[in-house]
C-alpha cells in the first residue's frame, strides 16, 4: 500500500505542478490580450475606434479598416516595422441629430502587428469606406526544393 500511496502522491504533485504551469500561461495570454486592447485605444474618448480585420498571406499582412464617412484625403496612416496607426476625420454634416453614436472627431487606432513588416513597401487604397493596407513581411519563409545527390 505504501507504494500505491507514494504513486498517488507523486501523481497529485505532478498534476498540481501542471495546473500551476497552465494557470501561469493563461495569465500571461490574458495579460497580452489586455495589453493589446489597451494599446489599440489611444486613451482618447473623443474618437471612434475603427473595426479592423487583419489577415495574413505567406508574403504579407493585410489590414481592412472600416472608416465610414471619411474621405481619402482625411486619412492619416503611419506604418512602422511592428505597428500601424490610423487617424481619420469624418466629413462634417450640417444636420440636426436626433441620436448620434459616432464621434464628430473621427477615428483613431494603433495596432501592434504580430510580426515585423517592411514599412517602406506598404501600400494602401481606400474605396467604399474601407481602407485596405498591404504590409509586406520582413521575412518571408518559403520552402526551397533541394536536389539530393
Amino acid at each position: 500500500m505504501t507504494s500505491n500511496s507514494s504513486d498517488l502522491e507523486h501523481m497529485a504533485n505532478k498534476a498540481a505542478a501542471e495546473a500551476a504551469r497552465m494557470g501561469s500561461q493563461v495569465h500571461q495570454r490574458a495579460k497580452k490580450i489586455f495589453d493589446q486592447m489597451s494599446s489599440d485605444k489611444d486613451g482618447s474618448k473623443d474618437f471612434d475606434v475603427p473595426s479592423i480585420d487583419l489577415v495574413e498571406t505567406n508574403e504579407e499582412l493585410v489590414a481592412l479598416v472600416a472608416l465610414p464617412g471619411t474621405a481619402k484625403d482625411m486619412i492619416d496612416l503611419k506604418v512602422t516595422e511592428d505597428s500601424f496607426a490610423i487617424s481619420a476625420r469624418t466629413m462634417p454634416r450640417d444636420m440636426t441629430y436626433l441620436s448620434r453614436e459616432t464621434s464628430p472627431n473621427g477615428f483613431k487606432r494603433e495596432i501592434k502587428l504580430p510580426e515585423e513588416i517592411k514599412p517602406e513597401q506598404a501600400k494602401a487604397s481606400y474605396e467604399n469606406g474601407i481602407l485596405e493596407i498591404h504590409l509586406p513581411k520582413l521575412v518571408v519563409v518559403s520552402a526551397q526544393r533541394v536536389s539530393v545527390d
